[in-house]
């Protein structure tokens, strides 16, 4: 039980990590706002890519330990 959440946690936070810096959500935080310095790195394309290919790699680690978990279970002898 506690695998299948670390799957469900890895594409979870995947998924979010893909979609949050391309969301107009991203413009609106509070600490942008207290400190521009760090508003000209978080809206440059190039760190938005980065948390995106970060988000990717959780989904693809989330699909590989499913996929692991799938042929774990099959190998695993009846009874």
């Amino acid at each position: 039980m506690l695998y299948f959440l670390y799957i469900l946690y890895c594409l979870e936070i995947g998924l979010f990590l893909l979609i949050y810096p391309w969301h107009s959500i991203w413009y609106k935080n509070f600490l942008l706002y207290e400190y521009p310095t760090l508003k000209l790195i978080a809206f440059n394309n190039f760190v938005r890519g980065a948390v995106s290919g970060l988000g990717a790699v959780n989904v693809a680690l989330g699909l590989w330990e499913l996929w692991h978990l799938r042929h774990r279970s099959r190998k695993s002898p009846i009874g």
